[in-house]
């Protein structure tokens, strides 16, 4: 039979692993949607593609993170009300005792404090990612960056506390290499490339006398 310890620890990577997809995503959209300058304006502003990726991963990061926000009794397993729960006494993890009252009820606090938003995520994962409602055009996102930052920020908290006192851990959250690293680079050299072609133009025009005026 599976020890306690182990079972938490299963039940934490699962959290964690929810997390960095959601995260991982949001990065994505938070350097998409940022303000730009120079040859990427056009190339970022101006491009269907990228606007699609920065919609499906927001689209993503509101699926994930939903799963660990919900607040259905019906909801997945891993949610963060029904997982914070099972440290209070009756509990599954109540015997865990580096996990003490104080720190469940930091954690409810916290997640209390962000219940419009949570709603509002909820909201978004319901009425326009998961069903296609027929009101759906009445349904916004009310989530700055920040905002949805902080609701990740709020995972990280609770992941990194059990880490630390039940397993002994330390647990980094920004990976070395992540998707938006290899997103970065691609714009970065289209950018090149675009100031290359102007370069170009702009001496093929001096060179056959062709006023630009």
């Amino acid at each position: 039979m599976m020890e306690i310890t182990d079972k938490l620890k299963q039940h934490t990577k699962e959290i964690h692993d929810i997390m960095l997809l959601a995260q991982s995503s949001f990065k994505i959209v938070d350097y998409l949607t940022r303000e730009r300058e120079g040859f990427e304006i056009n190339i970022v502003n101006h491009s269907l593609y990228f606007k699609y990726s920065a919609e499906v991963n927001w689209r993503i990061y509101v699926i994930e993170m939903a799963k660990l926000f919900s607040t259905s009794h019906k909801a997945h397993w891993f949610n963060l009300n029904r997982f914070i729960e099972k440290f209070k006494p009756g509990g599954e993890y109540a015997s865990v005792r580096e996990i003490d009252h104080y720190s469940v009820k930091i954690w409810e606090q916290n997640l209390d404090l962000e219940k419009i938003k949570i709603e509002n995520l909820l909201k978004q994962r319901d009425k326009l990612y998961s069903h296609t409602d027929k009101n759906r055009a009445n349904i916004k996102n009310e989530l700055t960056y920040l905002e949805a930052r902080e609701l990740l920020n709020i995972v990280k908290r609770i992941l990194s506390e059990i880490y630390a006192s039940v397993f002994d851990e330390f647990r980094l959250y920004d990976l070395s290499t992540e998707p938006v690293d290899d997103l970065k680079k691609l714009i970065k050299e289209l950018s090149l490339l675009e100031q290359a072609r102007i370069d170009y133009l702009l001496q093929h025009a001096k060179d056959k006398e062709i006023d630009l005026e």
